[in-house]
């Protein structure tokens, strides 16, 4: 095991899975050799699906009939810029992100009080960049996987996934049952949302979703897409230093040494690239591209001209609301800067989107 550990495997946190979801990981990647560990996932997973199933029996009918109007999705790879995008266009109150309350806790946010359950101060999320709190916009990624659907967050608990992150990510490349169960979750909760948003139109952000676009038009046909990308070495390196650093926290088995991991996520940096250029084709209208640097530099043009070109209602378009937030959450560290060797290694393998996107 990686010497960053700082904590036993046996008392990590876990996340909220229900019982399904932990039976499923054990099928896949082994039953965890601990007991102790084994004890805490039997007992947590079995109250998560308790709560999780008086949670369904109150509000089934509820939320069964309700429409969902297409989401606006953000796209891009991890580390890209999708999270401060993402909380920009929360800003606008005719448009609901999911939280980070909601996305952890997916089995039970329905039954808990928004006034209950938005309180305590920000942390630093483990990426070290920004602050995160119950009540930021989140990806509603979280939520799939707590509730047992196939996700790329397995990678975050088992580190011997990341070689399988497309297939992880695009329902197209799963089971039929498996397709058919993240289809279910993914509109339950969705439904979920929308319910206690009072029929808002919603807003979500998951980097995964850039593989899975031709699905979600087929399920969500009046959906609309930003897609945000950035400088490839800087998405690599930092990528490299986030699954480092969640696993440290989260792992339940041995990490790859990080030379291995700097070409798995180029491969899956590529892959997502691949599957993206594939799916602009359809899209048309439904779709606007901008680059990080544009969104820091100018943030609330960008943010306009992805109003015009999606054709969105710019009346909570505000510029004293973006630079306020901007003042009150800024970036908490720089950029690292990579060695000349790093960019090379990554422009190497990456030389088409450094063209595509005209990074130089």
């Amino acid at each position: 095991m990686n010497s960053t550990h700082q904590r036993p495997i046996w008392s990590r946190p876990l996340f909220n899975l229900n019982l399904k979801a932990w039976r499923r990981l054990e099928s896949k990647y082994g039953k965890p050799t601990d007991r102790r560990l084994q004890t805490r996932i039997l007992i947590q997973g079995a109250l998560v699906s308790a709560i999780e199933r008086f949670q369904e029996l109150q509000y089934r009918e509820k939320i069964g009939a309700l429409h969902l109007e297409g989401p606006v999705f953000v796209l891009g790879h991890w580390r890209s810029g999708t999270t401060l995008l993402h909380e920009l266009l929360a800003l606008d109150k005719q448009l609901e992100a999911p939280t980070t309350y909601q996305c952890l806790n997916p089995h039970s946010f329905l039954l808990s009080a928004d006034g209950l359950v938005h309180r305590g101060a920000p942390i630093v999320r483990p990426a070290g960049d920004r602050l995160v709190s119950s009540a930021s916009p989140q990806e509603e990624e979280f939520a799939l996987f707590c509730r047992g659907a196939t996700s790329p967050c397995e990678i975050v608990v088992f580190p011997s996934a990341p070689a399988r992150i497309g297939s992880l990510s695009d329902p197209r490349q799963y089971s039929e049952s498996e397709q058919k169960v993240w289809e279910e979750i993914l509109v339950s909760f969705l439904r979920g949302i929308t319910y206690r948003a009072k029929g808002k139109r919603l807003l979500l952000k998951s980097p995964s979703n850039t593989f899975r676009v031709s699905t979600l038009c087929r399920l969500f046909p009046n959906a609309a897409f930003v897609q945000i990308a950035r400088e490839p070495t800087a998405v690599v390196l930092s990528a490299v230093e986030t699954w480092q650093k969640m696993w440290a926290r989260y792992a339940l088995s041995a990490t790859p040494p990080a030379a291995a991991l700097e070409e798995l996520v180029i491969d899956g940096y590529l892959a997502m690239d691949a599957k993206m250029t594939e799916s602009i084709r359809s899209l048309g209208h439904h779709l606007i591209t901008i680059r990080y640097e544009e969104l820091v530099l100018s943030p609330y043009e960008t943010v306009e001209r992805i109003y015009e070109a999606l054709n969105l209602d710019k009346a909570e378009l505000s510029r004293t609301r973006i630079d306020q937030f901007l003042k009150s959450r800024p970036p908490l560290r720089d950029a690292r800067q990579p060695a000349p060797s790093q960019v090379a290694a990554v422009r190497k393998r990456c030389e088409e989107i450094y063209t595509r996107y005209n990074y130089g």
